[in-house]
C-alpha cells in the first residue's frame, strides 16, 4: 500500500478500535500500523466516546438501543474520508488528523448525532418514572374524636352509656361516657371541666371492672383545653374490659400514676 492507503487504513482501524468492533486480525493490524510514525492517533473521537460511555453507558438504568448504537457507528464511519489521488511531491504538508476530520462532509451530522444521543440519555435519567397526569394521591384524613364517638354509637350493639356527675369543687361539670365491651372502645363527653396545666397536673380515667380485680383499670391520661364547650376524650385502656361498673376521673401528677391515691376525685359515672 502507498502512504495514503496506509493512513486511510489506519484511520479506519482507529475508528473501529474506539467503537470496539475490531476482530483479532484487525487488532493485530492496528497494532502494527500504530507503530508506524506516519500513523498518529487522534484523541478527539476517543475522548468523545469515553465521555459518552462514562456518563451514560455506565448508568445501569439508562441503556442505548442497538439501533442508536448502530447509527452512531455509521456516523463515526463517516469520519473516514474516501481515497484521494496521492500527491507525487514528497514535501507535501499533510494536515493533522483532527483538521481532516473537521473538514469531512459528514462531520457536522456525526457531531449532531452524538449530542442528540447525549440529550436523549440525559432526559431519560432526569425524568425517571412519572405519575400519569391527573392522578393524585388523596390523603386519608383521620376522623375526629366526635366522629369516632358517633360511629361507635351507631354501630355498637352492646353500647353502655352513663352520665358523669362532678364531685366537690367540680360540681358544675357534667358529661357522659359510652363504652362497648365487644369493640373495646369508648369515649367521654365532658362539659364545664376546668382546663388543666399539663406541666402541673393531668386528668386520668379509671375503669372499675370487678371481673378483673379490685384495682381499677387505667383508662388513659388526658387534658382539657381552656375555653367553654364540650371536649370529647377517647378512652385508652391497655387491658381488656368485660364488665365496667363505674368510670372515675381523678386529678394526678403529669403523666398519670399506676395506682391512684384518689386524693382528688373529679367525677363519677356509674353503669346502669
Amino acid at each position: 500500500m502507498n502512504e495514503q492507503e496506509i493512513l486511510d487504513r489506519f484511520e479506519e482501524l482507529e475508528a473501529g478500535r474506539i467503537l470496539g468492533d475490531l476482530d483479532s486480525n484487525e487488532i493485530k493490524e492496528w497494532e502494527k500500523l500504530s507503530a508506524d510514525p506516519r500513523c498518529k492517533s487522534d484523541l478527539s473521537l476517543e475522548l468523545a466516546a469515553a465521555a459518552l460511555e462514562s456518563k451514560y453507558l455506565g448508568n445501569e438504568e439508562t441503556g442505548l438501543s442497538k439501533d442508536l448504537l448502530g447509527k452512531l457507528q455509521e456516523d463515526m464511519a463517516g469520519f473516514i474520508l474516501p481515497e484521494e489521488p496521492q500527491e507525487s511531491e514528497d514535501n507535501v504538508i499533510r494536515p493533522a488528523n483532527w483538521q481532516t476530520i473537521l473538514a469531512a462532509p459528514k462531520t457536522g451530522w456525526a457531531i449532531a448525532a452524538l449530542f442528540a444521543l447525549l440529550l436523549v440519555a440525559q432526559s431519560l435519567i432526569d425524568k425517571g418514572p412519572q405519575e400519569p397526569k391527573g392522578v393524585t394521591t388523596a390523603e386519608v384524613e383521620k376522623p375526629s374524636a366526635e366522629e369516632s364517638r358517633d360511629t361507635l354509637i351507631s354501630k355498637a350493639s352492646d353500647l353502655v352509656k352513663s352520665d358523669f356527675g362532678g364531685l366537690e369543687s367540680y360540681g358544675e361539670m357534667s358529661g357522659t361516657v359510652v363504652w362497648s365491651d365487644e369493640l373495646q372502645e369508648g369515649y367521654m363527653s365532658l362539659t364545664n371541666l376546668p382546663a388543666n396545666n399539663p406541666g402541673t397536673n393531668q386528668y386520668q380515667l379509671w375503669i372499675v371492672d370487678p371481673t378483673r380485680d379490685e384495682k381499677p383499670v387505667d383508662g388513659g391520661v388526658f387534658d382539657i383545653p381552656s375555653g367553654d364547650g364540650t371536649t370529647i376524650i377517647p378512652i385508652r385502656n391497655p387491658l381488656v374490659i368485660t364488665d365496667p361498673k363505674a368510670f372515675v376521673i381523678t386529678l394526678e401528677q403529669p403523666g398519670g400514676v399506676v395506682v391512684s391515691k384518689q386524693e382528688v376525685v373529679v367525677a363519677l359515672a356509674k353503669a346502669s
